[in-house]
């Protein structure tokens, strides 16, 4: 059965700063990923329903202060809704602001691909979602390890807990893919479950000239 899980922008609980990783992640944790829709793209709804994020440009991602970063197809809009961040065509990356109608624009110097729960920056096939174990945690994953990137690099197994999850509980790892064509390649490579053991492992950089090509960079 395919699930499709996502992680959003959302208010981290201080108590989740104390938690350990639970026993239950070293057994059979869930793996689920998420990626950084992008305009003019081919994508997914939760639903399963493929579509691509094109037409009229008649929705308008504003900000707070009622200015329009941007007018998108409304499939675009309700995408960039649904993950809570969105790539334009010309480099433009915004986030949910105080509400689901309300953006705001990210500092691509800062955060070039977008933003994890604590407003800190996320990096592709590093980091990952998980809603109870504390930010910044290092996990070594053995399915990762050995891993080929749809970019072409070899995953060493190492991730970084930059983000939390809104769709889902405890013992999932939400695996940042960046975008929806490499989780389509990595969808028929990895497991629905796997094993996450907490290790002070080297983080590893992933991202290739093709994919800051693609991040618009």
């Amino acid at each position: 059965m395919l699930v499709i899980l996502f992680a959003i922008v959302s208010a981290a609980p201080t108590s989740l700063e104390k938690r350990k990783i639970s026993s239950c992640y070293k057994k059979n944790a869930r793996l689920t990923q998420y990626w950084i829709p992008k305009e003019g793209e081919k994508d997914m709804l939760n639903n399963g329903q493929k579509v691509t994020l094109t037409g009229k440009k008649n929705k308008s991602l504003k900000t707070s202060s009622g200015k329009t970063i941007a007018k998108v197809a409304e499939v675009t809009y309700d995408k960039f809704q649904m993950e809570g961040t969105g790539l334009l065509k010309n480099g433009k990356m915004v986030n949910l602001g105080e509400s689901s109608s309300v953006f705001m624009q990210v500092d691509r110097k800062e955060s070039p691909y977008g933003l994890g729960s604590n407003g800190n920056a996320l990096q592709p096939w590093v980091s990952v979602a998980a809603n109870d174990i504390k930010r910044g945690t290092k996990l070594y994953i053995k399915e990762f390890d050995g891993l080929k990137l749809p970019d072409g690099k070899v995953h060493n197994g190492c991730v970084r807990v930059d983000d939390e999850g809104w769709s889902f509980d405890g013992c999932q790892i939400d695996f940042f893919v960046l975008q929806y064509s490499a989780y389509v390649s990595l969808k028929k490579k990895l497991p629905d479950n796997i094993h996450a053991t907490e290790k002070n492992c080297k983080i590893l950089n992933y991202v290739t000239k093709s994919v800051e090509n693609w991040a618009v960079l």
